[in-house]
């Protein structure tokens, strides 16, 4: 049978962009990290990773050129390479080191090198398993999909049964988006936004980011170097994670309203984020945030691992006169922008984000990418989303809903240069309470309740 090659989607021409002329190579990379309450199987869990690329076609993805062009195609075999021995922390400190030191090394994703696996031992005795995926085979939602797989497939080998199914192929998926590229005239339009947006230096870059400008030596030295980017780009620091809890009986709330008013949890949350982020820096009323749906139009679509992003940005603005449910509502009609498939022009939308940057006074927690990935956490296992290091955002925040125990793991990860974990504690508290409140009075001022 002959092989059949296909070029890049949308979406993995943006991250070969972002890796060829940025300072952010780490996007290649997605990293997570598992930890378990029991002892862990290490031979079975490493026959669970090694079943992963039998069951889900996106990790065998080998990109190739072909005509001067960088295409790719689907093999028939993969495997994570070599696992080298347990580690074991004796601290968080040297946990924090590992990672910093762990996701570096870049995947080579042409090589079949799409996923990676260590495993370790913690501070306080719990096994844990860390990942590292290819950015150009998965997405945000892809870590569902692979997460999910590894629990099932590991329990299901532990207690002798038959294997589940496997995810849904994405194959079909990607003929689908490449679709897409049969438009010359978007994909131009969209690949010259892009590249302009990843090689210009921005003539009033924001002031809340960390390491930047010519007083900054290590901004002039990658400048003298031809290293142009966006200025929080040039952040020099690695992250730390926390975990918190939206406690079930707030989410029940949070559902219930979301289903009465016709609006998706996601953008609950998201405008919930917003007005705390509102509250924790003076009311200031123009917030910049990142909201990514990862979204996909079917739920075949939602059970692949492949990168296949509509990343979904909303810059907002909390009006104290408004009632939260105005504010929601506006919010929705008038501030989602597509990076792809927009109603405004992407000179409108960099317009914007000058715009946010130049008026904004954000500080500290409130520069955050926001992403809701709801998903079954296996009983015993927590998930801990980690950033790639010296990346763009004070904290990410990867919000994992379980529709078992209708509660919210709020997955953090921090630059702890930039903040404390006493502050992202403080922070999360107003979170709550902004949720509690305004889902006591939705169609009250906000003024009037805060």
């Amino acid at each position: 049978m002959e092989r059949q090659y296909y070029p890049l989607s949308a979406s993995q021409q943006i991250v070969k962009l972002q890796t060829t002329v940025t300072l952010f190579k780490r996007v290649g990379n997605i990293m997570f990290s598992l930890t378990f309450d029991e002892p862990l199987d290490r031979p079975l869990m490493e026959k669970t990773v090694n079943l992963l690329f039998e069951r889900i076609d996106a990790l065998r993805t080998r990109f190739v050129k072909r005509d001067g062009q960088l295409m790719q195609y689907f093999a028939e075999t993969g495997d994570p390479g070599e696992i080298g021995p347990t580690r074991c922390f004796k601290s968080q400190d040297d946990e924090w080191k590992f990672i910093a030191r762990y996701r570096r090394g870049m995947l080579n994703p042409a090589k079949g090198d799409t996923l990676k696996v260590a495993f370790a031992r913690n501070a306080e005795g719990k096994d844990m398993l860390f990942v590292k995926v290819s950015h150009f085979v998965a997405d945000t939602y892809g870590i569902a999909v692979i997460i999910e797989d590894i629990a099932k497939v590991y329990e299901a080998l532990r207690k002798g049964e038959e294997l589940p199914a496997a995810p849904a192929a994405f194959e079909p998926v990607l003929k689908k988006d490449i679709e897409f590229l049969q438009n010359d005239e978007l994909c131009g339009k969209d690949r010259e936004f892009y590249r302009d947006y990843y090689s210009r230096i921005h003539p009033e870059p924001p002031t809340y980011c960390g390491l930047h400008g010519n007083h900054c030596a290590y901004w002039l030295k990658q400048k003298n170097k031809g290293h142009f980017s966006i200025p929080y780009l040039f952040v020099k620091c690695d992250t730390e994670g926390s975990r918190f809890i939206i406690p079930r009986a707030v989410t029940e709330k949070a559902l219930a309203w979301c289903e009465k008013e016709n609006v998706t949890p996601a953008n609950f949350f998201f405008y919930c984020y917003a007005l705390a982020c509102s509250l924790r820096n003076d009311r200031a009323p123009r917030q910049m945030s990142l909201m990514l749906l990862n979204s996909r139009a079917t739920v075949a679509e939602r059970k692949c691992a492949g990168t296949k992003v509509q990343s979904v940005a909303l810059y907002t603005t909390v009006d104290y006169g408004k009632s939260f449910n105005e504010f929601v509502k506006e919010s929705i009609d008038e501030q989602n922008e597509q990076y792809r498939h927009t109603r405004m022009s992407y000179v409108e939308v960099q317009q914007m984000q000058h715009k946010t940057w130049g008026h904004s006074q954000l500080t500290q927690i409130e520069n955050f990418c926001y992403s809701f990935i709801p998903f079954r956490m296996p009983k015993g296992m927590t998930m801990q989303i980690h950033s790639n290091g010296k990346g763009a955002l004070t904290a990410y925040v990867a919000l994992m809903f379980n529709p078992d125990t209708l509660e919210i793991q709020a997955c953090y990860d921090i630059q702890p240069i930039m903040t404390t974990r006493l502050e992202l504690i403080e922070f999360q508290n107003v979170l709550v309470n902004c949720i509690e409140r305004v889902l006591a009075d939705p169609d009250k001022k906000l003024g009037e309740i805060f």
